[in-house]
């Protein structure tokens, strides 16, 4: 954890980039000052870290990152649903399994590689954080009818609000509702908890989830997250930090 006594941010290595850092505030609505972002990025270049990149800020969290250089690499489309105990949710279509262990995370893992490409992708550690963003959690397999593992979803709650913090289908599934499986799982399950208000985030270019979203009452915030990204090396040969 980075806490300068008023913000915090969990730290952790980008999947599969080990040069590459992530800072998810823990409330991403609040931007650090800029002296206390100075201090983390000193933090991490003390720990050989070439590139830092934020997870998804609110409009209101962004200035100190600006001020530093951080370029924005990622818009994301916020959207929210509300649900009541009248809300009627049909059953999923496919077996829904909880995932536990070692050996199902890894599951879920390729899963994420397949769904999300260029870089975008979770491996088990990035998994488990997620599901530890909010206090209370369930993360979910489901499998076809040749029990084949054919998507993942990792549903939050805090308090009266829920996220769909994860959701991922393998492309070559695609079309078989295993997201509206997935979705209907999730929401069933917030709505026995008591959760009134939903939220999820997805990619302006991601049609295909946006669809799905807007099929079950999610309606577009006007207010988007913003993913950035900032090189620490000062002199490197590598393009991608160029």
């Amino acid at each position: 954890m980075l806490d300068d006594g008023r913000v915090r941010a969990r730290l952790r290595t980008w999947p599969h980039q080990p040069g590459v850092a992530q800072v998810v505030l823990t409330d991403h609505t609040k931007s650090p000052s800029y002296t206390t972002l100075t201090d983390w990025l000193g933090v991490l270049r003390n720990w050989h870290y070439t590139r830092v990149r934020t997870g998804a800020l609110a409009a209101s969290a962004t200035d100190a990152f600006v001020e530093h250089g951080f370029e924005r690499v990622q818009t994301l489309a916020l959207l929210k649903a509300t649900v009541s105990r009248r809300t009627e949710f049909d059953s999923p279509v496919h077996e829904l399994r909880s995932i536990r262990g070692p050996q199902q995370l890894s599951v879920a893992a390729r899963i994420d590689a397949e769904a999300f490409e260029n870089g975008w992708e979770l491996d088990t550690t990035a998994i488990v954080d997620a599901c530890l963003a909010t206090p209370q959690h369930r993360i979910r397999l489901a499998v076809t009818s040749s029990d084949e593992p054919g998507g993942y979803i990792i549903t939050g709650r805090n308090g009266s609000a829920g996220f769909i913090q994860r959701l991922a289908v393998r492309p070559n599934l695609q079309g078989q509702r295993i997201a509206t499986s997935l979705l209907l799982d999730g929401l069933r399950w917030l709505q026995r908890k008591g959760v009134r208000e939903v939220l999820v985030n997805t990619d302006f270019g991601n049609e295909r989830a946006l669809d799905l979203y807007r099929r079950f009452g999610f309606a577009l915030l006007p207010d988007s997250l913003q993913v950035f990204e900032l090189a620490l090396a000062e002199d490197t040969e590598d393009p991608e930090l160029r």
